[in-house]
């Protein structure tokens, strides 16, 4: 039988109604409070992201050194943008979202403007 909370015997009831928010092992908010609904999504994106990134060097590998550097300054760049508008507590957020955003900017132009001198012979 199970009590007005929805215990079942022989298992203690917290006292809290079965829709009081996850609550971590100390007292602050679950690390995941992500809907069940939009995990294949973060995971689909971690995924995105990771491939991405192992394209840059790939890249390099095979002799397209100007082109990894724009490949990565692309993604810093599309990330910014995804962190314009994604709500705060996202995955890619480190600090502000203004100085995210900001700070992946410059680091894309930079990425850009030096993809120039990626592919100049080496100096002996």
């Amino acid at each position: 039988m199970t009590d007005q909370n929805g215990a079942v015997d022989d298992v203690p009831s917290t006292g809290e109604p079965a829709d009081a928010p996850a609550v971590g092992s100390r007292g602050g908010p679950a690390l995941d409070d992500c809907p069940q609904r939009q995990q294949p999504y973060r995971t689909l994106a971690v995924v995105a992201v990771a491939a991405w990134l192992a394209a840059v060097p790939a890249l390099s590998l095979l002799g397209h050194r100007r082109l990894a550097i724009i490949w990565l300054g692309a993604e810093v760049l599309v990330l910014a943008i995804i962190r314009l508008q994604r709500p705060d507590g996202t995955w890619i957020a480190a600090r502000s979202r203004a100085f995210d955003v900001v700070f992946g900017l410059l680091l894309a132009v930079g990425l850009f403007a030096l993809s120039y001198y990626a592919n100049l012979p080496r100096v002996r």
